[in-house]
């Protein structure tokens, strides 16, 4: 379409959208009133003499075609001319910024390489250096990390040094650094030939969007060329995973693999092996069907056990696809803290019942790390207490301070009605979540929830289930049954840590098929905003066990939510024993249940001191930063203490980084920034002083590879191309279209450029209007018999 505007109207159509139209001879108005009077009397004067002879429309459409043709003759012999901008030549400077990073190295551009198609478009055909050469002198630069100059000779720009080499990108950079060379340089224009990558991580928390407004104040336009295949890129990318920090030994770890297919990839199925410490762990199929075809990363999850406590390297890499653009992309490695550590779960019952003593049982056969400190009521102030430290511990039922009660890594709250806590001691359980960060598991049981009266207390607002008030009759009572509802996997729920009876998922979903019916005291069907729902629980009819399930019964069974700083989780069932004594004795689907649920329950519990990186996994040459929080026994931020940490280097070298404190609402966090340049595991012992006395202490890690972001989302990203343009006055080009930057940029308006006239005379349309004007009426005499 742009060659076809060119053609018949001599220029392209920036000179039209850029210019002011007008006349080279322009007549006095008078004048021009005259010729037009006398141009339509010619006409007339041509077809009034012919009479009868012809009819009236006739005559009419005669008369216009000739005073239409005599008309085009007047506005050309008044030479109309278009006024545009025009920039001085020689008189300013473009910068062109190539750039030169690992992703340019892609073949994706017509069987070349990016680099090589921007060698071809600046010296070869169509040599778009010499043709911006005529009008600028010429100040072109490579980049990708930093800023360099590429040589330029009488013979004109010299490319052959032009390599993709760089290991990261970085046009905010490289525009900032331009600005502070170009001083009092006459800079017309920024020319950005890229494939829009920006990966370099700052721990400065630069923005582009500073280098941007700063250019369009200065009245410097950025014109980018997109380079790569925005539709062909075919390529299958490993682009992040999920997965905790850290997990107490003899969890499961559940990882998401967030995978992007581009360019309509074919696959229906992939594999990803998984490695620990550089040994391969387990290798395991995945439906590469749910991947869709969009270009955002769909998730994808696995599973597997850590051998062994402490700090553990896990690498995750995808077999390659046929038709991958490149493999650089397909593995991420992470680390994961594996903890021998003893959490302590604070068991609450106000009455004997077979679901106390299963799950003691169920925590008894196998783990080793769970501490449950359970506490029965036998009778009205007496109470019947397991796993205590000392016979002074929970004499009363119930932690006697803040303090006592925050040593606990989590809350179960079984069948006890909250009248038994003090309205203080309810809201000390709504903190333990909110500002302990704790978990908190409430139970359904004749008293408990809504029949135990919680409705409109501190730990009603906690949960993830609506409760209503006392009074409003809007419990639900559990019927006739006496185990009604069977557990059914919700979509949630087929990958959650809490449901995994075996490492094969399918042969755990058929497990939890295969599960008893259970009682469902009261069905609250109402959740809270943030709240998910992990089992439902489907009515089965009344003929008996093995009955079928009517799907239109379900309601929920477990649900969690986050909460503060910790978790909430409500488990709907009262006797969830009957899965210990109705299956098979081999059969330890209760014990795993359990297991997990605790496990889970106390799996982000914090402690009172805690450092950590931001992230677990850095590049080398980021900007990294250490954080550390410190509270006091009630979980009060401290921030007056004074925390120093240490960074252990692969190589045995120390760091000692002091933390200073920052203020973000009730939190506070102490800070320091680090420039990571080896790559292996580093550690970071953390030591906390309040007053001259320890504190606390905490140790952490965090993973450095050499592993280059320049493969990840390695498609042309025209949106951020788009946007620098935009934000500073330039405009967009594909690589096909690279070429009209040149007429673009020289039609700029400002203190480098005058403005010129443009002949449009003898544009080609004019002439073919004139034939066509006088065809027509040719035609139109010709078929009357007036030739």
């Amino acid at each position: 379409m742009d060659r076809l505007t060119e053609f018949l109207f001599k220029y392209g159509w920036p000179v039209f959208a850029r210019g002011e139209l007008g006349f080279a001879n322009r007549p006095t108005w008078w004048m021009a009133v005259v010729l037009f009077i006398g141009l339509g009397a010619l006409a007339y004067f041509f077809y009034a003499s012919l009479g009868d002879r012809i009819g009236g429309r006739l005559r009419v459409g005669l008369m216009v075609l000739r005073g239409a043709l005599l008309l085009v003759i007047l506005l050309l012999i008044m030479r109309p001319v278009v006024v545009v901008p025009s920039v001085i030549p020689r008189s300013a400077s473009l910068a062109i910024l190539v750039d030169n990073s690992r992703s340019m190295g892609l073949k994706d551009e017509g069987g070349r390489t990016r680099i090589e198609a921007v060698r071809d478009l600046l010296t070869g055909k169509p040599d778009l250096a010499n043709r911006l050469a005529r009008n600028f002198r010429l100040r072109p630069y490579q980049f990708a990390g930093e800023l360099s100059p590429l040589p330029v000779t009488a013979a004109g720009l010299t490319v052959s040094d032009l390599t993709a080499g760089g290991l990261v990108s970085d046009p905010g950079g490289a525009m900032a650094t331009l600005r502070q060379a170009s001083g009092s340089s006459e800079l017309a224009a920024v020319l950005l030939i890229s494939d829009g990558a920006a990966n370099r991580s700052r721990a400065s928390g630069d923005d582009i969007g500073d280098q941007l407004r700063s250019l369009r104040s200065q009245g410097v336009p950025v014109f980018t060329i997109g380079v790569g295949d925005r539709d062909g890129f075919q390529d299958l990318e490993l682009a992040r995973i999920n997965l905790p920090r850290r997990l107490l030994i003899g969890s499961a770890v559940t990882a998401d693999l967030f995978i992007r297919r581009s360019g309509g990839l074919d696959v229906e199925s992939l594999t990803v092996r998984i490695s620990e410490d550089g040994r391969l762990l387990k290798s395991q199929n995945l439906d590469g069907r749910q991947l869709g075809t969009g270009g955002d990363p769909k998730p994808l999850t696995v599973e597997f056990s850590p051998g062994s406590p402490g700090t553990h390297r896990y690498s995750f890499e995808l077999a390659p696809v046929d038709g991958e653009t490149t493999i650089e992309n397909n593995s991420i490695e992470s680390l994961v803290e594996v903890s021998d550590g003893n959490p302590r779960i604070l068991h609450l019952e106000g009455e004997p019942r077979w679901e106390y003593g299963k799950l003691r049982f169920s925590l008894a056969k196998n783990e080793k790390n769970l501490v449950l400190v359970s506490v029965l009521r036998s009778a009205d102030g007496k109470f019947y207490r397991q796993g205590v430290g000392s016979g002074n511990e929970l004499v009363t039922g119930f932690p006697a301070s803040t303090e006592e009660l925050f040593e606990y890594d989590g809350i179960v709250l079984g069948s006890i009605e909250a009248n038994f806590f003090s309205y203080e001691q309810l809201q000390l359980i709504e903190q333990f979540a909110s500002r302990r960060g704790g978990g908190v598991l409430a139970l359904g049981g004749g008293r408990a929830l809504g029949a135990g009266r919680y409705g409109g207390t501190p730990v009603a607002g906690m949960l993830p289930v609506e409760i209503d008030p006392p009074g409003s009759g809007a419990v639900e009572g559990a019927g006739s049954l006496v185990a009604g509802f069977s557990p059914r996997l919700t979509a949630r729920g087929r990958t959650h840590p809490i449901t995994r009876l075996n490492e094969d998922r399918a042969l755990s979903a058929r497990a939890w098929e295969e599960m008893p019916p259970v009682t469902i005291p009261e069905r609250l069907t109402r959740l809270k905003p943030g709240a998910s729902v992990i089992l439902e629980a489907v009515a089965v009819d009344s003929a008996g066990a093995g009955g079928g399930a009517r799907g239109d019964m379900a309601v929920p069974m477990l649900i969690e939510q986050r909460y503060g700083r910790g978790r909430s989780l409500a488990l709907l069932a009262s006797d969830t024993w009957r899965w210990r004594m109705e299956l098979p004795s081999q059969n330890s689907s209760h014990e795993t249940f359990w297991r997990q649920l605790l496990r889970y329950l106390v799996s982000t519990t914090p402690r009172r001191f805690e450092v950590a990186s931001e992230r677990d996994t850095y590049v080398a040459g980021d900007g990294m930063t250490v954080t550390a929080e410190l509270n006091d026994p009630r979980f009060e931020p401290v921030s007056e203490a004074r925390v120093v940490a240490t960074v252990t280097l692969p190589s045995g070298r120390e760091i000692e980084l002091p933390l200073e404190p920052s203020y973000e609402e009730k939190v506070v966090t102490y800070r320091g920034n680090l420039t990571v340049t080896e790559t292996g595991v580093h550690k970071i012992s953390a030591t906390a002083r309040r007053g001259g006395v320890m504190a606390g202490e905490a140790t952490s890690s965090f993973l450095v590879t050499a592993q280059n972001r320049e493969f990840f989302d390695a498609g042309q990203n025209e949106t951020l191309l788009k946007r620098i343009a935009a934000e500073t006055g330039g405009r967009y080009y594909p690589m096909a279209e690279a070429e009209k930057v040149t007429d673009e940029i020289t039609l700029l308006e400002g203190r480098h450029s005058e403005r010129v006239s443009r002949d449009l005379w003898d544009m080609p349309i004019n002439f073919l209007l004139l034939i066509g004007l006088v065809a027509g009426e040719w035609f139109l005499r010709k078929r009357e018999g007036l030739a």
